[in-house]
């Protein structure tokens, strides 16, 4: 038999037995029961339509999870979703596309033996070849194994080699194996095993000989089987070696292939062999028996004829416990199914099930072939006899209730009784008869086809509106715990039937559930579920229960409660688990939604889809904790206690990042050109027992600020992305949720553009204070100006004011006086008026030189000299002068330009001040003092007179003028009585405020100085 269609004979002997020097580890694998036929596990197939081409020599896994296919047309590794076409490993294109042997080591290391071009080993990310020039012959790579040492072997159709150091060397008689090699293996002993064509030699760990086996034969191999026998493969049959080259056996956790063959034994025994015209498999109990077993004549569990796609070459098990099988036209795989075909014939349909008083279970259903009755045997369903069986219940006696043609038939303790159907039920309904039945415990309830419900007791049929029931059959009746009787229907409506009481349920009572396909008493609560949802009774009405997705509660034939408290549903869906946990948690709070439920669909092994048909239950269980179904396309079963698990988190990989439109190679960490802003990155999980249902979640360090759920989604979008460095995290969980906690990382940097680039960033901050710094000169250059607009028109103002007053008032007056002379001048001496005339005069001239003061003050605001003190100084001596009164000054701290508006202003203040207490004061010493200080700037006003009080009276400017000009620049004025009399007053401007601050001048007006600042 061979498998390569060369122009000479050559089989690899890489696929007749178990190699195990690439184990993977495999704890909590599930495997194929041994008890279940192929025809019961769960299959698919991929084809070149599905990316996957035929002749699939070998196919290996591994570490990472990959499984590789060595085709003729080349190599391809799948994921579980995808099939990849392999033209390159780590940038080194392959040396051929006719791929015969690939092998994965538990070091990483890939090994790929050509057909003609010699080996390559994929290490660490390189790809190193051998050829001819290594010492290794390039033809016909078979088989490549590792020794305990850790050195390389490889068969080819030219003699056996090893790899010492990076040259390979020929083995030959010198190290006792003559004749030619044809096939190598490795046991779990680790001993290597090759067979000539005469003879099987092996060499023992630690030796450098091989040593004749003493068996003789022509095309034979050896293979292991979990408890440590070997057995030796032909091409027509199968045989086992003697016992005392057996290997110690092997926990069954460790075991598992790396590779595949022609044939294999699995994890727990069963022998599968692709030398059959299909995959054909002997369990570990048929085995036993048997020393020998031939594919073409002995008996074996083969699946349906055309269940594969196509002639087997090779047979592989994955580290999940699923087997994977090499065909003409391309690849099959079964895996378990946690919902398990019952085993009916193929096209049965319209199911339904009871138990008897022994607790068997019995089936009936309809094939192409006609109707059919079954009892469940020890290996599966056992068919029946009975060809009329159209309808099965259970008594509530436990006695078995079969709806016959023309009569009931109950079957209790090996009797059996009939019970004719009622006299007036049409002929025609003789062929359809029995729709369903319900024994309450004192009656038996049937609907028959095309009639009507009756219940049958006392020895007669009593139909159902005696008991004030509606004539027309229901859908579905149920028994209740305390004994009423349950009655769902078409529109919505449930009517309950209690010591002769009926009572009727419908929209009224909450109850809107289309068609009411099934109603159970769970644990004293009453369901009634159908094709809109299910519903609970509770307080005399009905209200809904709702899960996370309604369509699981829709579309009900079947509920139970189990012995644990699990609530079941049968419905649109599939099969629904409801934990007993949160079953209980919603009936305390029945206003929630019911998550976090088991869902078991086509995936698992749901026959069909739900089917709706007047009857018991879709749902029944057995004494051994099974509970069985039935959808549209037969019946099966499910094992709550025992449900088949993965335990193996599915390890994570990150495929591919695309970046703007491009794709780009996914490494440990990528850099990627200034402007990306999209990143699209691809990731997997190889995980092959269900990947439909492998999910995934990520996030984007620097952008998420936790975890994306992307459900199956293989790919992370990002948009508008800006510089910086991101580290990209996903993982994985498998079917049953279990997370790989590790996942993968990828490192991704975005370089900046230039005007993303801190330089740049830098020079619009100088740029914004540059503009900001020239806005607020600018605004303060016009504010400047603004002021001394203002204070130009003020002054102007004033001047106006001083002229016209010197040209009216002042000239009249003076005139006046000149007149009063002139007219005092003609008076006689004696005149006794010139004494009051004198007075008036002295007056006159007195105001005049008020005026005239006043003048030169309102002259003098206009422009305030910036020297204070040497404005005020001159002022204080003329004062005195003019009163008799003492005047001194006192400077304290180094002299300070004031600002011009508190200059103005304080002098002001200090005229006011030296007025008042030169004229009004009467005081014999005044003292003006000034203070440059740090802190602030201080004028003080003090004299011994008679204290304040004159200087505030009405129609003089007094104190509310200074205190308004105080306020004006921000100053502190005090007007009191100073310490041992007289008066004080003080005022004093923060330093911030009264000084004068010397700044740069922008460039373009800067001199040689600086300048004031508000100076234009």
């Amino acid at each position: 038999m061979f498998r390569f269609p060369f122009l000479f004979s050559f089989r690899p002997a890489s696929r007749c037995a178990l190699a195990l020097a690439g184990v993977l580890g495999c704890g909590g694998a599930q495997a194929l029961d041994p008890a279940l036929s192929i025809a019961q596990l769960h299959h698919d197939a991929w084809t070149s339509k599905d990316g996957m081409p035929g002749d699939v020599w070998e196919m290996t896994q591994d570490t990472g999870g990959f499984i590789w296919f060595a085709t003729p047309s080349g190599l391809y590794r799948f994921d579980g979703v995808r099939f990849e076409r392999i033209h390159a490993l780590g940038g080194t294109p392959l040396l051929s596309n006719a791929v015969a042997t690939v092998r994965a080591f538990p070091d990483g290391a890939l090994w790929i033996g050509y057909r003609f071009a010699g080996i390559s080993v994929y290490r660490a990310g390189r790809l190193r070849h051998y050829t001819a020039a290594d010492g290794i012959d390039p033809e016909g790579v078979g088989s490549i194994v590792a020794d305990e040492r850790g050195r390389t072997w490889a068969s080819t159709t030219k003699g056996l080699f090893v790899l010492d150091g990076a040259r390979w060397h020929r083995i030959g008689a010198d190290q006792g194996l003559p004749g030619m090699p044809e096939g190598l293996r490795r046991d779990p002993a680790g001993r290597l095993w090759v067979h000539t064509e005469t003879a099987l030699y092996y060499r023992d760990p630690g030796t450098d000989r091989f040593v004749q086996a003493g068996l003789s034969g022509q095309r034979f191999d050896v293979m292991a089987a979990p408890d440590g026998r070997l057995w030796l493969w032909y091409m027509d049959h199968v045989e086992r070696l003697p016992a005392r080259l057996a290997t110690p056996p092997r926990p069954r956790d460790w075991w598992t292939t790396s590779y595949s063959l022609d044939a294999i034994f699995d994890r727990d025994g069963n022998l599968w062999s692709a030398d059959c015209d299909q995959i054909c498999r002997l369990a570990p109990r048929t085995l036993a028996h048997l020393d020998a077993w031939h594919h073409a004549t002995d008996p074996a569990d083969r699946p349906p004829p055309g269940a594969t796609t196509g002639k087997p070459i090779s047979v592989f098990e994955d580290r999940e416990g699923n087997i994977w099988v090499g065909t003409q036209r391309g690849v099959d795989r079964f895996r378990r199914n946690r919902v398990v075909s019952m085993g009916l014939p193929v096209g049965s349909y319209s199911v339904s099930f009871a138990l008897d008083d022994t607790g068997r279970l019995w089936t009936r259903a309809q094939n192409p072939r006609g109707m059919g009755l079954w009892t469940q045997g020890p290996d599966g369903p056992e068919a029946q006899p009975e060809t009329d069986v159209n309808s099965l219940a259970t008594a509530a006696d436990g006695a078995l209730l079969l709806g016959r043609a023309g009569y009931i038939e109950r079957r209790k303790d090996g009797a059996r009784t009939r019970i004719p159907f009622p006299d007036d039920v049409p002929q025609a309904a003789m062929n359809p008869g029995v729709r369903t039945m319900l024994d309450d415990g004192t009656g038996l309830w049937t609907g028959f086809a095309y009639s009507r419900l009756y219940r049958w007791t006392g020895g007669r049929w009593h139909p159902a509106h005696e008991y004030g029931l509606p004539d027309t059959p229901p859908v579905c009746m149920a028994r209740g715990a305390d004994g009423t009787a349950w009655f769902g229907y078409r529109d919505s409506t449930v009517l309950a039937l209690c010591d002769g009481k009926v009572s009727r349920y419908g929209l009224a009572q909450g109850l809107d559930a289309g068609v009411v396909g099934n109603v159970v008493d769970a644990g004293g609560v009453v369901l009634a579920g159908g094709d809109k949802g299910l519903f609970m009774l509770a307080g005399g009405r009905f209200r809904p229960v709702r899960l996370a997705d309604p369509q699981a509660a829709a579309g009900i034939t079947g509920m139970l409660l189990d012995a644990s408290g699990d609530l079941w549903l049968n419905g649109n869906l599939g099969l629904v688990r409801i934990p007993a946990a949160r079953w209980r948690a919603f009936l305390a709070a029945p206003d929630g939604t019911i998550g976090g439920y088991d869902l078991f669909d086509a995936l698992d092994g749901y026959p069909g889809v739900v089917q709706l048909r007047p009857g018991q239950s879709s749902l029944l269980v057995t004494p051994d904790g099974r509970l069985w179904l039935h959808g549209s396309d037969g019946a099966a079963w499910i094992d709550p206690a025992r449900l088949p698990r993965n335990r193996l988190a599915p390890p994570v990989h990150i495929v591919s990042l695309g970046a703007n439109g491009r794709s780009l190679g996914a490494g440990k960490a990528v850099e990627l050109p200034a402007g990306t802003q999209d990143l699209q990155i691809a990731y997997t999980a190889p995980s092959f027992t269900m990947p439909e249902r492998v999910r995934f979640r990520y996030r984007l360090e620097g952008v998420d600020d936790g975890w994306r759920d992307a459900g199956t989604r293989r790919t992370a979008y990002y948009t508008r992305l800006g510089p910086g460095r991101y580290r990209f995290l996903v993982s994985a969980a498998n079917e049953d949720g279990v997370w790989n906690p590790a996942g993968a990382a990828l490192d991704v940097a975005i370089a900046p553009t230039f005007v993303q680039s801190a330089p740049f960033k830098a020079l619009c901050g100088v740029a914004f204070v540059l503009a900001a710094w020239l806005l607020y000169r600018l605004r303060l250059r016009r504010a400047t100006l603004q002021l001394r607009r203002l204070l130009q028109e003020r002054a102007g103002e004033r001047e106006r004011i001083a002229r016209t007053l010197h040209d009216t008032l002042m000239q009249s007056v003076q005139a006046l006086l000149m007149l009063f002379e002139h007219a005092r001048g003609r008076l006689p001496r004696d005149c006794p008026d010139l004494p009051l005339i004198d007075r008036t005069l002295d007056q006159a001239r007195h105001a005049l030189r008020e005026g005239r003061d006043e003048l030169t003050a309102l002259r003098g605001a206009a422009a305030p000299a910036q020297d204070l003190v040497g404005a005020l100084v001159p002022l204080g001596h003329i004062l005195g002068e003019q009163f008799g009164v003492t005047f001194s000054v006192r400077v304290d701290g180094q002299r300070r330009t004031l600002c011009r508006d508190v200059a103005q202003e304080a002098c002001f203040i200090a005229r006011e001040a030296l007025q008042n207490a030169f004229r009004h004061a009467r005081a014999a010493q005044v003292t003006l003092a000034v203070t440059f200080g740090e802190q602030a700037f201080e004028l003080t006003v003090r004299d011994d007179g008679r204290g304040i009080g004159e200087a505030a009276r009405p129609g003089h400017w007094g104190l509310a003028g200074m205190r308004e000009r105080a306020a004006a620049i921000g100053a502190r004025l005090d007007i009191g009585s100073a310490p041992g009399g007289g008066t004080l007053v003080a005022l004093a401007v923060p330093a911030g405020q009264a000084y004068e601050r010397t700044v740069r001048q922008p460039w373009w007006r800067r001199g040689a100085r600086g300048v004031p600042a508000g100076q234009p």
